[in-house]
């Protein structure tokens, strides 16, 4: 049995003797970690209405709020806690220990590290509270902060400046206006040797106080400055920029281990790394050697007989790919001998220990920066240091850029830099598509380990060079390789492992990628047909999970349409569109699809029915109801099978356009031609929206409730959410916002689980409404204008008009702009205000 434990250090987390808590909706949750909070104290009514409503909570929330404990106490009932939920007179409390709250035994912790490993994310980040509230989650991030400067200092005390340097790095990104993480990160390069970095720290810090607060830096900064100005610069042997974290953790293997071996792909600065972490080893360079004992016998100045007298001596057996099997009897011959070895691959020897070295963090180049933001990164620092010029933050974007393209390789960002002399960064931008012509020694050091492969390593490294965005194992098999094939990749690095949504993934770096594009290869037939089994094994998943993971194939399905197309091979576009149609409509890339589609119906076969009815789904989602018709028109035509599917597309071109009457004809042909019980809950389920919006509710909700039960029963879980949230607007309509809310979380919560755009834009909406309605202005606008975002990016003008009134009717500064802009909407696609929102507007 599980004790009690409740975490308020990220998203609220509940677990009891029974298990974990499960609460829907949003209140719930924050009145729960209210009430943990301030266990075991009494909480007045009113303290929680302010905590949860703010300044303007609506005349039901008395009634709500009772209606909210009623139903955390069954929740927290059901995983036996079922006497810590109490009312008193005075008000409502959580008799519990508070030990068993996280934030309290945070701020009891024994340590800054242990009191940090509690935290998960933001506090109650999944809980919306306002007034004394936020003032607690203030207090609470201040108290986080003040941790994380009381860790620093004791690593930088302890002489593990590196390591606080790493967190500090991070800090000041986070935090860029707390002076005193400024202050630790400079001090922790200079004890840690590192005097231009805390040099560049201190100016960078002075940078952003002066440009967003106008104050120069504390006394503190500027003490360190003129320490670090004081110090003689240290003898840079090898250059070396970041690696604070790898260099430590080297430093440590190398204690504990005799035979430590850094592998990598070619260019990330596996060799320089080694000559810093050990400067006064013997280096064997083994790049031309043909033995490795007379390497190493020359790099000590002795004959190889002499080897065995060296004892417990460190040696850096460095580029070690060429020789394994060589360097792997030698590291066994000579058991007394520490070895530090470098090479493409692992030496496979009985006690060696293996650390991988990442390329260099780079920075996600879509994100706007500023380059005191990007120096942050150390693929950027490396560039800047080793670049012919300073630049300034209008060069950013490029330099971003640039060191993302180049996989934060160092050798390609020192060469990159090396052209600085007379290339700006976005002129070298625009020239690597020629990565290897502007990037010459790079072309060298992949063909190195390229030339290393077996035969059947180097067919799947062409063959893999088919896929965009990295690739599933099962790739390998279609392509007729082997496991063994794809392990070995991975061993050499020219192959990377990741983990995506629970599932271990591959990928290659774009320079790697970009040189086995060079390769000979005959894969690109089979890898687009397995990429179109994928997704159609996708669609034919009942449970909506398989689409959900092929959002990250998306680069791959572009190339197999690629193909295709280029083939000419009509069927297998048809075959291709047919499966997408529910991934279009699940990730809202309605514009891609229609283009898709487009191409597709140049063709015939026998999907092509299928094909205009999910063209004509397209079209009716982005408000082109001409073409909607043509295309279902066409599709009646063309596969009288897909009559039931196009009668409901007729219905709903119909019922956006306000013909309610014609809508539900549609509807009552779509579940008469339905062939699967699905698909007659889905006619239901319209014929009861439409009944909604034509304001009949009592139709609605029966028609509602039995598409909900029919589509829970069959397992469709996007399904049975709509018609949940139509119930919940049904609710709202008919007066009981208690039960809209509720109703309308729960479907956000499980559109935003399924990642259904369209449903979290409309619940969005639907919340805004209930909110708007019930008094709570300012939430209303922020739900109502994220809506309005999310129905723009999906290209749905009928919803952006109701969001549109329904802003106006919350925003009285903008209220005539907002309506003339939804009265253009409607204008443009024929489709007047519903019945229900007309009669909403006259409340």
């Amino acid at each position: 049995m599980e004790p009690l434990d409740v975490r308020l250090l990220g998203p609220l987390e509940v677990t009891g003797p029974g298990g974990v808590l499960r609460l829907a909706g949003t209140r719930q949750r924050s009145l729960l970690a209210l009430l943990a909070l301030r266990a075991p104290s009494v909480l007045p009514a009113t303290h929680l209405i302010d905590a949860l409503w703010g300044t303007e909570p609506p005349p039901t929330a008395l009634r709500t709020l009772h209606s909210h404990i009623a139903r955390v106490r069954s929740a927290l009932s059901a995983i036996g806690l079922t006497d810590v939920l109490v009312t008193t007179t005075a008000g409502y409390a959580l008799r519990i220990d508070p030990s068993h709250v996280d934030a309290t035994r945070f701020e009891r912790a024994p340590s800054p590290r242990a009191a940090l490993a509690l935290w998960r994310g933001d506090p109650l980040t999944d809980c919306e509270v306002f007034e004394w509230a936020s003032a607690e989650i203030t207090r609470l991030h201040e108290a986080r902060l003040a941790a994380e400067e009381a860790l620093a200092q004791q690593e930088i005390s302890r002489g593990a400046c590196g390591t606080a340097a790493a967190s500090l790095e991070r800090l000041v990104v986070s935090h860029p206006l707390r002076e005193r993480f400024w202050e630790l990160l400079a001090d922790a390069q200079l004890r840690g040797g590192r005097r231009a970095d805390a040099l560049s720290t201190v100016r960078r810090a002075r940078n952003v106080l002066v440009e967003e607060l106008g104050v120069d830096p504390g006394p503190g900064l500027r003490a360190i400055e003129a320490e670090a100005l004081a110090c003689p610069p240290p003898d840079a042997k090898t250059g070396l920029v970041g690696r604070q974290r790898e260099t430590l953790d080297v430093m440590r293997l190398l204690e504990k281990t005799r035979l430590v071996t850094l592998t990598g792909p070619a260019g990330c600065g596996k060799s320089r790394l080694a000559q810093h972490v050990s400067p006064l080893s013997t280096v064997a360079d083994l790049t031309s050697a043909a033995n490795v004992e007379d390497a190493v016998a020359a790099a000590f100045g002795i004959t190889s007989r002499e080897l065995g007298s060296l004892g417990n001596t460190l040696v850096l057996l460095d580029n070690c790919e060429r020789l394994t099997a060589n360097c792997a009897a030698f590291a066994e011959q000579h058991p007394r001998l520490r070895v530090l070895a470098t090479s493409r691959e692992p030496l496979n020897v009985p006690g060696e220990t293996v650390y991988p070295i990442p390329p260099l963090a780079v920075p996600d180049p879509d994100i706007p920066r500023s380059l005191t933001e990007l120096a942050a990164y150390d693929a950027v620092r490396l560039f800047l240091d080793r670049a012919a010029h300073t630049y300034t933050d209008a060069d950013a974007p490029a330099i971003a850029q640039l060191c993302a393209a180049l996989d934060g390789l160092p050798l390609a960002i020192e060469l990159a830099a090396a052209r600085t002399s007379v290339l700006t960064p976005a002129q070298i931008v625009r020239r690597l598509r020629d990565r290897f012509g502007l990037l010459g020694p790079l072309r060298a050091a992949i063909a190195w380990s390229h030339d290393l492969l077996t035969s059947s390593e180097r067919t799947l490294f062409a063959d893999l060079a088919v896929c965009a965005g990295g690739f599933p194992a099962d790739l390998v098999e279609a392509l007729a390789s082997t496991l063994d094939a794809l392990t070995g990749l991975v061993s050499k690095s020219l192959v990377r492992v990741s983990r995506v949504a629970g599932e271990t993934r591959f990928s290659m770096l774009e320079t790697v990628h970009a040189f086995a594009l060079e390769q000979p290869t005959r894969a690109h037939a089979r890898a687009a047909d397995f990429f179109l089994q994928l997704a159609e094994r996708a669609e034919a998943d009942p449970t909506g999970t398989l689409l959900s993971e092929l959002r990250v194939e998306h680069a791959n399905l572009q190339r197999t349409m690629d193909f295709f197309t280029q083939a000419g091979d009509t069927g297998k576009i048809l075959r291709l569109v047919v499966a997408l149609n529910r991934y279009w409509h699940r990730t809202g890339d309605y514009a891609e699809g229609r283009r898709w589609l487009a191409i597709a119906l140049r063709g015939s076969g026998p999907l092509r029915g299928k094909a205009l009815a999910s063209a004509a789904a397209l079209a009716l989602l982005e408000c082109d109801y001409r073409e909607a018709v043509r295309y279902a028109g066409d599709g009646l035509e063309a596969d009288p099978s897909q009559a039931g599917r196009l009668h409901r597309l007729l219905g709903s071109v119909a019922r956006e356009r306000g013909h309610y009457e014609a809508a539900l004809h549609h509807y009552q042909e779509a579940a008469r031609a339905s062939e699967t019980p699905v698909n007659a809950a889905y006619a239901r389920q319209l014929a009861g929206a439409t009944s909604w919006l034509a304001g009949d509710f009592d139709v609605a909700e029966a028609d509602l409730q039995a598409s909900l039960k029919s589509l829970r029963e069959l397992g469709d879980r996007r399904g049975a959410t709509s018609s949940l949230a139509y119930l919940g607007a049904v609710a709202w309509h008919r007066g009981d916002a208690a039960q809209a809310r509720r109703l309308l979380d729960e479907a956000l919560d499980t559109f935003g689980e399924l990642e259904f755009k369209e449903g979290i834009a409309w619940a969005l909406n639907l919340l805004g409404v209930v909110e708007q309605g019930t008094g709570n202005s300012a939430t209303a606008h922020a739900l109502l204008e994220r809506s309005l975002t999310l129905h723009r990016e999906l290209g749905d003008r009928w919803r952006q008009a109701s969001v549109l009134e329904a802003l106006a009717r919350s925003d009285g500064r903008g209220c005539a702009e907002l309506l003339s802009e939804a009265a253009a909407i409607r204008a443009e696609i024929g489709a007047p205000i519903p019945a229900v929102e007309r009669q909403l507007a006259l409340r």
